[in-house]
């Protein structure tokens, strides 16, 4: 019987980067497909993908895109602005957590990155499982494109071989200045949290809510994402009293599991 693995081979047409210190090899599948595949292949052969194909790592898992493939943007850097992200180990204990659970909140500071790590997860997601749709919620327009934005570093950063295989629908400078929209239906959508209701009409695959604690309404906006079923929601925000902190304050700390895969 010929495998799931082998019926894919005549798709290969990308190649490792430079980024990633390995051989130059072919993947012997086609990249858009794989993660959509990846759970009929045998062990065996997601073994093989894994271990001699490293590009098939930055599709399969959002850290090693973002440590590896792609990039996120220092600000305070003026020299040399594009970095990977880095390898702290945090990073992994907040991946497992999102895949753990639905709805993950997330205490902050500056210095955490805790925005740009909600936005690799949830815009790797809807790079790689179109037609898939993230909103950013935040306190203001300005605060919400700027996630947007994030957004767009982070797939104008990433290997060529990646952006061939998950195109956008139109350049940067030609899509709305609230959105990154991929060319296979994926959509990450900038909206500032003025209408709590937004959020139940676009019904979004993702929610990211960055500062929440500041945001008008957020509260709200929380429990119509709640009581719309939002399959995943990450609520993210810097200290501050009101309704971030009377969920947060119940708090308890707790064992986190990472995966084998996860601390890359």
């Amino acid at each position: 019987m010929t495998s799931s693995l082998e019926q894919q081979k005549s798709y290969s047409s990308y190649t490792t980067p430079s980024q990633v210190d390995t051989e130059v090899t072919k993947p012997p599948i086609r990249l858009s497909v794989l993660p959509s595949l990846w759970s009929w292949l045998a062990p065996e052969e997601q073994r093989q993908l894994w271990n001699e194909w490293p590009i098939s790592r930055a599709v399969l898992h959002p850290l090693h895109w973002a440590r590896h493939w792609t990039r996120t943007k220092d600000e305070q850097d003026t020299e040399n602005p594009y970095k990977h992200l880095p390898n702290y180990e945090y990073f992994d204990a907040l991946h497992a957590a999102a895949e753990r659970f639905n709805v993950l909140f997330v205490e902050k500071s500056r210095t955490m990155m805790a925005s740009w790590w909600a936005v690799i997860e949830d815009m790797h997601y809807v790079m790689t499982h179109p037609p898939a749709k993230c909103i950013l919620w935040a306190q203001d327009q300005d605060r919400s494109i700027l996630l947007r934005e994030y957004a767009w570093v982070l797939w104008e950063q990433q290997d060529a071989a990646l952006k061939e295989a998950f195109p956008v629908l139109r350049p940067k400078d030609r899509q709305a200045v609230d959105r990154l929209e991929f060319k296979d239906g994926g959509l990450m959508l900038a909206l500032p949290g003025k209408d709590p209701n937004k959020i139940r009409s676009e019904h979004p695959s993702r929610l990211i809510m960055d500062e929440a604690a500041f945001i008008e309404n957020g509260g709200e906006a929380f429990d119509v994402a709640i009581s719309s079923k939002v399959p995943r929601v990450k609520v993210i925000s810097s200290a501050a009293p009101g309704w971030f902190y009377n969920v947060t304050k119940h708090g308890r700390p707790t064992e986190l599991s990472l995966s084998k895969q996860s601390a890359l």
